[in-house]
Parts: C-alpha cells; structure tokens; sequence
C-alpha cells in the first residue's frame, strides 16, 4: 500500500512539475515570437546569448551616441553595442561605403536573431553568421525583414566631424536583442 501511494505522490508530483514548466514557457498572446520573459531580465538574457560580435560599449549623451567620423575611413564595419533606458543590450554596426555614406544596421536580422549569431563582414559584403546570406555594403539599413541586417539609418548625419546616430534609431530594432 505504502509502495503505490509513493508511486502515485511522484506521478502527481512530475505531472504539476510539468504543467507548470509548460504554462511557465507559453508565449503571451501577443507575443511576437520572443521569449515571454520580464523586462527586467531580457537585457541581461540578450547579453548573455548573443554570441556574435559584440563590439566596443558605446552610451548615449542627449539621446545619441557620437562617433569619430574618421574611424570608418577603412570601409570596414565598427561593431558597438549600447544599453537601452529599457535594461537590454542593442549590438549594432556602422559601415562607410565607398559613396562615402554612413550606414548603421543591428548585428542581428528578423530571420537568424534567435540565433545571436548577428553578422561579420566580408571584402564589401556583410555577411550572416547563421545562414551565410550576403549583403552589399551599398545596400545595408535599405531594406527590413528577411536576413537583412535590421536597418537603423541608411544616411546618418555627420556633425563635427562625427557620425550621429540617435537613440530613436536604435530603438527601431529592439525586438531584435
């Protein structure tokens, strides 16, 4: 008797473990695809995950973050990453093509960013480090969704000799980190 109540108590005891796991991880509603997790914590879990290149810490001084013009003069991308007023981390690239234009595009696309691998580049390509599509620099922060890198700004400004990119662009791929 002793023998079966035990067995029933850890049938009862896995199957609410279980249920419990599964409601737990149940998408919202109106969940775009992420992961339901508190604000809180989807920062330090973005972080955590992305496993591409996460580039030199970069902050915000009256919603923009300034960045030596002169950097980008080898028509290579400068990876960056920065912090949300939300708590996550947004990594992102900055790229001069050969027009001279400066471009900005998240280190991540609406395809692959489950997978934080985010992008490199290669010659005057970038490159996914998920599925290997490839991409023209002329053509990045053009165009949105597929394995386009996330477009932040395809011309950004350029004031005192520093390339400008404002808060407000970034915060058009946050739901990709």
């Amino acid at each position: 008797m002793k023998k079966t109540f035990l067995i029933i108590l850890i049938a009862l005891i896995f199957i609410i473990t279980a249920s419990a796991f599964k409601f737990v991880n149940q998408p919202a509603a109106k969940d775009s695809g992420k992961e339901n997790q508190p604000e809180f914590f989807s920062g330090i879990l973005s972080e955590i995950k992305f496993g591409g290149e996460k580039g030199t810490k970069v902050f915000f001084e009256n919603n923009e973050i300034r960045l030596d013009a002169a950097i980008f003069n080898d028509n290579k991308a400068h990876f960056y990453n920065t912090e949300m007023s939300i708590g996550k981390t947004i990594y992102f690239f900055v790229v001069k093509d050969k027009q001279g234009i400066y471009r900005a595009a998240a280190n991540a696309c609406a395809v692959c960013f489950k997978t934080y691998k985010g992008f490199h580049q290669e010659g005057d390509e970038i490159v996914c480090n998920n599925c290997g599509n490839r991409y023209p620099i002329e053509k990045i922060a053009t165009e949105k969704g597929g394995c386009n890198p996330g477009p932040i700004n395809p011309n950004l400004e350029v004031r005192n000799s520093q390339v400008i990119i404002k808060q407000t662009d970034l915060e058009q791929v946050l739901d990709l980190f």
